[in-house]
């Protein structure tokens, strides 16, 4: 039997591997393809200009929602719950140069004298109480209570006087007739105001989008130009970037307006966003009994269209010939964001840089600085206005300053210089900033300046927060009637959740100020004069010192 031997060489199959050169080639091609919309090489400039704007309005709208969601934890306690609080503040030393002895003993009291503040604070009943009380060398030397509800405002000092003095706006015609002053019906809070005109961000974001569309489509790509391979550098941070500047004729600045106008003018979202603001804080004003005028849906309307309409009628007067430009240069790096942002008016000949605004913003890994300044167009190297804010975190801690700066024709008339070093492990927060502070006035013939340091720690307990710190403040070359320094320690404890109690008002414990007669206080100058001798019998060393 012959075995037949095949003697062909085998056939490749060329499949597979021109499957795995495709793969590859979409592969490369496809990096390519991220590789080039990452460097934007097929952008305009106006494209990549429209993508940092949007991206930077995203950035900052989620930073502002964090914050917020944070304000909101911090405050929930405090609006849900009654809070009591107990504040110390204790070690008063004043360091100044003293020859009189009696006036040293007094410093010395001081320094031995401790101020203790309780505070009871209930929002839903809309209702607080608290004291104010003065201890010297660990005794008790004066006291000052008080109660507040939504028509009652009361207080005594019990040293020198047993009973309450209070007043209740529901009397307030009787007190108008005493004190000569219209008065409210009831007190308003600052959280009343808050509900007033809180929005949610979700209805601000709805309503602006549509003039955000409007901006972008209004732009013409000649008035965005880009230059490439320009280098930023700040605060030792360092990238390259992109110089993207984006032109207003006075023409093109006229029609974007006259865009806008004519979108609010018709934009019933807008105007029910606006007036429902302006009917609550109205309405709030005239339930507290304020005299308020409040427009009527329909007369506010017309006042809004009015004040539109007169816009839109300046805009279509004729322009001047002004070669005059408003710009606006950004540095952009490759991630699309605006390192710096820089406003200017170029002046009637269009050769001058009159700076209005000058920002710089970046965040790389734990490093963030931001540094926002107004100016006066018309010198705006002499007269501005700069805060800045600079930090780092690593290991659970942040360090940073803060400044705010302003100056008046190259005076400086306010400067304030902030270190600070935070930390946070577990439910404890510390936190120490070291402060130098300047500021001017015209009727003094230099300037006033000092500097300190505060040390806080604020401990999360199971009901409440338990905080202290110190603070010291050394003044700089102070005048012969200015200490040279000063500092206290602060001990504050709050508790959530502590019953709050205000005492009912009777002819047995309390004085209407508003309906007291002549013969209750011939009553009460009696026992105020009583009290008084008998407080100076007491701490006669005490009055005799101060009188002095």
């Amino acid at each position: 039997m012959e075995t037949q031997v095949n003697v062909n060489a085998p056939r490749k199959s060329f499949k597979k591997p021109l499957l795995i050169i495709g793969a590859a080639a979409v592969v490369v091609l496809g990096g390519l393809g991220t590789a080039y919309a990452k460097l934007d090489l097929f952008k305009s400039a106006k494209t990549i200009y429209l993508q940092s704007e949007a991206e930077s309005m995203l950035k900052f709208s989620d930073n502002v929602s964090k914050v917020y969601g944070e304000y909101e934890d911090y405050m929930k306690p405090y609006l849900e719950k009654p809070v009591h609080s107990t504040t110390e503040l204790s070690d008063i030393t004043i360091d100044a140069a003293v020859s009189d002895p009696q006036a040293q003993k007094v410093l010395d009291l001081l320094k031995n004298a401790k101020l203790v503040m309780q505070s009871n604070i209930d929002e839903q009943k809309k209702q607080q109480s608290g004291n104010v009380e003065v201890q010297l060398e660990g005794k008790k030397l004066a006291t000052l209570d008080y109660f507040i509800n939504d028509t009652v405002f009361g207080f005594r000092l019990p040293e020198f006087y047993s009973k309450y003095g209070y007043f209740d706006l529901k009397d307030r015609e009787a007190l108008q007739q005493k004190i000569g002053q219209d008065l409210p019906k009831k007190f308003t809070t600052y959280r009343d105001m808050y509900n007033a005109v809180a929005f949610k961000q979700d209805e601000v974001k709805s309503v602006l989008t549509p003039y955000a569309l409007i901006y972008a489509n209004s732009l013409k790509d000649s008035q965005v130009t880009m230059k490439k391979d320009v280098s930023f550098s700040e605060e030792g941070f360092q990238s390259s970037a992109r110089e993207v500047t984006v032109s207003f004729s006075e023409e093109e600045a006229r029609s974007l307006a006259k865009q806008i106008a004519e979108k609010a003018k018709s934009d019933q979202q807008l105007f029910d966003l606006i007036y429902t603001r302006y009917h609550n804080v109205a309405s709030l004003l005239a339930d507290s009994g304020y005299e308020v005028n409040e427009l009527s849906k329909e007369e506010f309307k017309k006042e809004y269209d009015k004040g539109l309409d007169d816009m839109l009628a300046d805009l279509k007067k004729e322009g001047s010939n002004s070669k005059e430009q408003l710009k606006m240069v950004m540095l952009i790096d490759g991630d699309h964001q605006i390192l710096s942002r820089k406003l200017y008016f170029t002046g009637d000949q269009n050769n001058e840089e009159q700076v209005f605004w000058n920002s710089v913003s970046y965040e790389k890994g734990a490093d963030s600085y931001y540094r926002y300044s107004f100016h006066d167009p018309e010198d705006s190297k002499r007269n501005e206005l700069t805060v800045t804010y600079k930090a780092s975190e690593k290991s659970g801690k942040t360090n940073g300053t803060v400044t705010v700066t302003a100056k008046e024709s190259d005076t400086p008339m306010f400067d304030l210089k902030t270190t600070f070093e935070t930390s946070k492990e577990d439910k404890k927060e510390s936190g120490k900033y070291d402060f130098t502070v300047l500021f001017a006035d015209e009727y003094e013939p230099k300037p006033v300046t000092f500097s300190g340091n505060v040390t806080m720690s604020e401990t999360k307990t199971d009901n409440g927060i338990d905080s202290e710190g110190d603070v010291k403040i050394n003044f700089n070359d102070p005048s012969p009637d200015m200490p040279k320094g000063m500092s206290f320690k602060v001990k504050a404890k709050q508790e959530f959740g502590k019953p709050l109690e205000i005492p009912a008002m009777s002819a047995d414990n309390s004085i209407n100020v508003a309906t007291v007669t002549d013969e209750q206080m011939m009553e009460v100058q009696q026992e105020v004069m009583e009290s008084l001798q008998k407080f100076a019998t007491e701490h006669q060393d005490l009055v005799q010192l101060f009188s002095m």
